[in-house]
């Protein structure tokens, strides 16, 4: 009971959107770095950089504008499993 209400509160959505948005953003930065087909490290490392801020300012306001926490964790853990997979694979490859 107590959970659940946790996992509701305005609390748990301001923290999905500030540490839940960093964590899927840092995900997909290194996804977009380990697939970037172009250039060498440093050009895949820039690609995979610059588009850090806007990943992070979309994924804070997706989360910050859900009604409760459990949809904002929601919306972050669409991104964030599936770019934690691509690095998964990427690396072990």
């Amino acid at each position: 009971m107590f959970f659940s209400q946790m996992i509701k509160s305005t609390g748990s959505r301001n923290t999905a959107a500030i540490l839940g948005s960093f964590l899927a953003t840092v995900a997909l930065t290194i996804a977009i770095t380990l697939l970037w087909p172009f250039g060498d490290l440093v050009e895949q490392v820039f690609a995979g950089g610059t588009f850090f801020f806007i990943f992070w300012a979309a994924v804070f306001y997706w989360a910050i504008l859900a009604t409760d926490g459990t949809k904002a964790w929601g919306r972050v853990f669409i991104l964030l499993i599936p770019a934690l997979v691509i690095d998964i694979i990427s690396l072990a490859s």
